[in-house]
C-alpha cells in the first residue's frame, strides 16, 4: 500500500497559482487559487480550481484590473478559508490517497503563491505543511539560470517571458487567472525540460 502510493506521487508536482488582492500576504486577501498536477513529460490535469472568501476583504483596485476578478463573483462563488482548505485536502486525497505525503509545489516566482496560501491555511486554522512539502520549485529561477546561461533571451524572468520563451499560447481571457497561469506553466515547463 505504501509503495503503490509513493509510486503515484513520484516525479509528480502540484503547480499552484494564486490572484490575490494587493501584493502582501499580510494584508491583502487571497481571492482564488488553482492546483494542475504536473509528471514532467506525462499528465497535466487540473486538480482543484475555485474562489476565495475571507471573512474580511482586502483588495487593491490595481490588483482587482489586473486579475479582472469582480467582488461580486468572490461573495457569489467564493469558498470560505475553511471550505477552500477542505477541498484542497480533499481534491488531494482523491487523487493520492488519504494516506499521502505532503506534495512538492511549483510556481512562477512561488515564494508570492506560497506566502498567500499559508495567509489560507492560516485563517482555516490548518497546517500547510501537512499538504506541502516545505520545499517548492520556482520556474521563475529556472528562467532567470537559462537566461543567464545565454539559453534564453530576456533581461526578466516574468511569465510572459516564460510562455513566450516555451511556446505556450495563453488567451488573454485567461492570463492572470490562477488556473490559466497554473496551466500555462506546467506547460512551459515541460516544453523546456524537452528543449535543454
Amino acid at each position: 500500500m505504501c509503495y503503490h502510493r509513493d509510486m503515484t506521487m513520484k516525479n509528480t508536482f502540484l503547480v499552484v497559482d494564486t490572484e490575490t488582492g494587493g501584493l502582501s500576504c499580510k494584508k491583502n486577501s487571497i481571492l482564488s487559487i488553482a492546483g494542475v498536477i504536473w509528471q514532467p513529460r506525462g499528465e497535466i490535469s487540473k486538480l482543484f480550481d475555485f474562489y476565495i472568501k475571507e471573512p474580511v476583504m482586502n483588495v487593491e483596485e490595481k490588483a482587482l484590473k489586473i486579475n479582472k476578478i469582480d467582488l461580486k463573483t468572490i461573495e457569489d462563488e467564493g469558498l470560505t478559508p475553511i471550505e477552500a482548505v477542505r477541498t484542497i485536502k480533499s481534491a488531494l486525497n482523491a487523487r493520492f490517497g488519504p494516506d499521502r505525503r505532503p506534495i512538492q509545489l511549483v510556481g512562477h516566482n512561488v515564494a508570492f503563491d506560497l506566502g498567500f496560501i499559508e495567509r489560507l491555511y492560516r485563517l482555516a486554522e490548518q497546517d500547510m505543511h501537512l499538504d506541502f512539502r516545505g520545499r517548492a520549485l520556482d520556474s521563475c529561477s529556472i528562467l532567470q539560470f537559462l537566461m543567464i546561461s545565454g539559453k534564453i533571451k530576456g533581461f526578466r524572468a516574468s511569465a510572459d517571458v516564460l510562455f513566450e520563451s516555451a511556446g505556450v499560447k495563453i488567451a488573454e481571457e485567461d492570463r492572470h487567472t490562477a488556473f490559466g497561469d497554473a496551466l500555462a506553466t506546467a506547460k512551459s515547463l515541460d516544453i523546456l525540460l524537452d528543449k535543454f
